[in-house]
């Protein structure tokens, strides 16, 4: 059986470590249910991603709201205002709530495909789609460093990067740059280094501390920094912030 990595020629061009965490875990066999679970989801999300019963404790859209500070109105619908319908769209991770069904709504009849790691929530998600009855959503397994072949005319990271280790950020965001078509266009919703008069100050910085570690590295780096040079000349960038900075909105349009 074929064992090689399975990631983009383009791997080569990142600025990655040998053999990184990222690297090494996204590296499988072709049959995609084998993959192994990250060992930062284990040890850091196991509580919110992995355990039996998070799907069912989280999996509501007023704990969604709770946790976002009411801002998951406004961020989805940041995004959904850049799908058109008929767009091949993709997001490399689940997210709780009706998000989801959302841009399968939205881009219907395009086909919306939505990966995860963790068989809780792609279980979840699939309840969830035959509820709904949608037919244009399509869920897979994978792991989120190395994306479902496109191409697609959005390409979604919507607040993953805060989540997940410096290797992890690196492959995803170049690798969901390499999936956008011509035209198309890469949406990362993040979190961001609030400016000073922000009360929420304290209260985030305890939960990046005790919760969310990778989240720091937002609060220093731009999601361009990610980017190598030669995928952030091919596409045009758009920045904006929410509520205090503490949220993102990132837009890469790829260029002729």
């Amino acid at each position: 059986m074929d064992a090689r990595p399975l990631l983009s020629d383009a791997v080569d061009a990142l600025d990655l470590a040998p053999n990184s965490e990222a690297e090494r875990e996204s590296h499988a066999t072709a049959e995609r249910w084998r993959l192994p679970v990250p060992r930062y989801l284990r040890e850091v999300y196991t509580w919110a991603y992995i355990a039996p019963f998070a799907h069912w404790l989280f999996d509501r859209q007023w704990i969604v709201a709770l946790i976002l500070w009411f801002n998951d109105r406004p961020l989805m619908k940041g995004v959904l205002e850049d799908i058109t319908p008929g767009d091949r769209v993709y997001m490399p991770a689940s997210v709780y709530g009706h998000f989801c069904l959302d841009l399968a709504d939205k881009a219907s009849p395009g086909k919306v495909t939505i990966s995860d790691i963790s068989t809780v929530q792609l279980d979840g998600l699939r309840k969830k789609r035959r509820a709904r009855g949608i037919k244009n959503l399509f869920v897979r397994r994978a792991n989120a460093a190395e994306p479902i072949k496109g191409p697609y005319d959005v390409a979604i990271s919507f607040l993953l990067l805060h989540e997940v280790p410096e290797d992890y950020k690196t492959m995803i965001v170049n690798h969901l740059l390499d999936q956008v078509e011509i035209g198309g266009k890469a949406i990362f919703i993040d979190y961001h280094k609030m400016v000073w008069w922000q009360p929420l100050w304290p209260i985030m910085a305890f939960i990046a501390w005790t919760l969310e570690p990778f989240t720091f590295a937002l609060w220093k780096h731009e999601i361009a920094d990610y980017v190598t040079n030669d995928r952030r000349a091919r596409f045009s960038w758009a920045k904006a912030t929410s509520f205090g900075g503490l949220y993102q909105k990132v837009v890469a349009v790829r260029q002729a």
